[in-house]
């Protein structure tokens, strides 16, 4: 788990910049798929829980104002190195809802070993991912669009009428689940790191099948944090051409004293595969979030990155080595650093318009 007990306190009492709860569901449902700095931190808070067990990442989005029922689903296969966790929470009227992918866990060897994984996989006829990523959505893409579509029909994620967290529970009717008042209306993915890749191939799933039709039509936002390249340059463009402009990866970038580069949108290297982003790059700047016209360029070899890094999170706990000023850490990778530079963005335009909601 990457969130500490001082983290956890702040962020569950829902008080983002000014000690505000935000109205998240109103943000969500009037927003016309543009950047909002409330959606984008509250998304963070939602990556970063989802490392959590799902009741506290129900806690957490309902104390910003999004009362929901939180569906979560893990599914492993170790011999093939794959493991995925979702959750997807739905505002209790059910008019919008927040598809979370989780990343890499720390102390998780099969999620490193699919988070390395490069070789590529293909995914219909949208040409070449990274087979760990692709491995990580496969098990998960069905019980997750079935859920979707209860959403789309008035009913309720979870299975119980009155439950509010389900777990792990796989079987899944379209006809089933508590009525609710209205539909989904507006859909957000988001996750952290490799929970980022899965978010952005979640996308690519839903604006390539035609049987999601209907749910692309809902989709209002996908929102990363630290996500590494997905797919081949073909796979890039064909993303860019139908959903690229709902895509916005956050990317952490070199604030001295506070944090480096993160090491993980910048791989993998050219020596390992000719890997591309596509979507809007925000980074991180003393102002938060900023929109750059340039992708993050790539680490040189894989050999090469893996030694910056190391030093880098030795750089982070040295003094006497912090001047090295290293170009990536893994260290910055971590979510709550994510939410810090968020929760930043969100004062800043809170105040540019004069204390008034975002």
């Amino acid at each position: 788990m990457f969130v500490t007990n001082v983290e956890r306190r702040e962020e569950r009492k829902g008080a983002p910049a000014n000690g505000r709860a935000i109205d998240l569901l109103g943000k969500m449902e009037r927003n016309e798929r543009e950047y909002d700095e409330a959606i984008a931190y509250a998304l963070s808070l939602a990556s970063a829980w989802s490392y959590a067990d799902p009741q506290a990442l129900h806690d957490v989005m309902n104390s910003l104002g999004f009362e929901n029922r939180c569906y979560a689903i893990t599914l492993n296969n170790d011999a093939r190195f794959a493991r995925t966790s979702a959750s997807l929470l739905q505002h209790v009227d059910g008019s919008a809802a927040i598809l979370c992918l989780r990343g890499t866990e720390p102390a998780s060897t099969i999620d490193r070993l699919a988070d390395a994984s490069v070789a590529p996989d293909r995914l219909h006829a949208w040409d070449a991912v990274r087979s760990g990523v692709y491995r990580s959505r496969k098990p998960m893409a069905r019980y997750i669009a079935c859920r979707l579509r209860r959403a789309m029909n008035a009913r309720s994620v979870v299975d119980q009428e009155g439950e509010l967290v389900s777990v792990d529970a796989p079987v899944c009717s379209d006809a089933t689940g508590e009525p609710l008042r209205h539909h989904l209306k507006a859909l957000y993915i988001t996750g952290h790191g490799l929970g980022g890749a899965l978010a952005a191939l979640a996308a690519a799933t839903i604006f390539q099948d035609k049987e999601h039709e209907g749910i692309r039509d809902v989709v209002r936002g996908i929102y990363t944090y630290g996500q590494p390249r997905i797919g081949n340059e073909i796979f890039a463009r064909r993303c860019q051409n139908t959903y690229g402009h709902l895509l916005y990866r956050h990317v952490l970038c070199r604030i001295r004293p506070i944090h480096a580069n993160d090491s993980v949108p910048v791989f993998p290297p050219p020596s390992i595969g000719r890997f591309e982003h596509f979507g809007h790059e925000l980074r991180s700047s003393a102002a938060g979030w900023v929109f750059s016209e340039q992708p993050l360029q790539r680490a040189d070899t894989a050999r090469f990155g893996s030694t910056v890094d190391v030093l880098a999170w030795v750089e982070q706990r040295l003094s006497l080595v912090r001047r090295l000023q290293l170009p990536f850490s893994s260290d910055d990778h971590a979510p709550h650093r994510y939410v810090s530079v968020s929760q930043r963005s969100l004062r800043l335009r809170r105040s540019e318009l004069g204390g008034e909601s975002s």
